[in-house]
């Protein structure tokens, strides 16, 4: 894999200033050998999960740190198990916040190299599969979501044999009620063992997820990107042992297209193949590394890149 681009020479000192009074800019004095970016190996896997298989994709390979009768455990599984979503009644996730980082972090594209990225990691894992349901009648009806969750875990080893999970992610992807739209919504997030290196035990992790399809019009066949968005960000302390967090079932989500239906295609099947991707950037806290940031190198816009970018920013909300 490719090592990412960095930043452009002369970032912005008020932006260099403010990532350093993020948790994961905290520092400690002393320089280390600098270090092109190498990912560490890792072990993943991504599930796609019918609302049918539920109660088995959740419990297959389950994290130490989960109680599978908890309040939280539960409802998430009635979530990924239930054919619809729960929506609540509010406006989407956009922010007019989160839009105006983006469009002043685009141009600047940081470059967490050097130093910075021995302590930086990125992990991802594939999965296709049908997203719709076969109709069991000929007729007009709205399509129906065949998934209703996703599940990416990425285990502590690279025995095969070794089951411990390190960090397990579940995000919905139920179809929006009015059908004309997915709606993405993360839904717990484990972590026992971080995939990079802290000087004290502090990270902060970006999550995104994709998806990508072939599909036909009546005259041509198409190839593309359907959606790619970031899920989530968190700034976690493993110090004293794994951490846990579950998000709200009926939060809004965010809206993305849906996956495109072939011409002609017949729906007494399961259809609309999709190719899913989950990405997760995990960055520790690293000895002296957001100091360098006005002297970072050029070239932006790699995946791996921007969600480590999304990591260092999660401490910022």
């Amino acid at each position: 894999m490719r090592a990412p681009p960095a930043l452009p020479r002369g970032t912005a000192p008020w932006l260099a200033a403010l990532l350093l009074t993020l948790p994961c800019a905290a520092a400690e004095e002393g320089h280390g050998e600098r270090a092109g970016f190498v990912f560490t190996p890792t072990r993943t896997a991504l599930l796609l999960i019918p609302a049918e298989q539920a109660t088995q994709a959740l419990a297959q390979d389950p994290p130490a740190g989960i109680d599978p009768a908890s309040d939280a455990e539960s409802e998430m599984a009635r979530d990924c198990g239930s054919a619809e979503g729960q929506v609540a009644a509010r406006g989407l996730f956009l922010g007019a916040v989160e839009k105006a980082w983006r469009v002043l972090l685009h141009p600047l594209a940081v470059a967490v190299r050097d130093e910075l990225l021995k302590y930086g990691t990125v992990s991802e894992a594939t999965a296709s599969g049908n997203y719709y349901r076969g109709a069991t009648s000929h007729g007009t009806t709205a399509p129906n979501a065949r998934i209703s969750c996703v599940r990416f875990i990425r285990f502590a080893s690279l025995d095969p044999g070794d089951t411990e999970v390190a960090l397990d992610f579940i995000a919905s992807v139920h179809l929006d009620p009015a059908h004309d739209a997915i709606r993405l919504r993360p839904l717990r997030l484990y972590i026992a063992h971080a995939g990079a290196k802290s000087v004290n035990g502090r990270y902060c992790i970006a999550l995104s997820m994709s998806a990508s399809a072939v599909w036909r019009d009546e005259f041509a066949g198409h190839e593309g990107s359907v959606f790619e968005h970031k899920v989530a960000t968190e700034a976690v302390d493993l110090k004293s042992g794994s951490y846990l967090k579950y998000y709200p079932v009926d939060a809004p989500g965010t809206r993305v297209p849906i996956i495109p239906m072939s011409f002609g295609i017949d729906r007494s099947r399961d259809f609309g193949q999709a190719e899913f991707t989950v990405s997760v950037a995990e960055l520790g806290v690293a000895p002296v590394t957001l100091k360098l940031l006005s002297e970072m190198l050029p070239d932006p816009d790699e995946k791996a890149g921007q969600l480590l970018i999304a990591a260092a920013l999660s401490g910022a909300k």
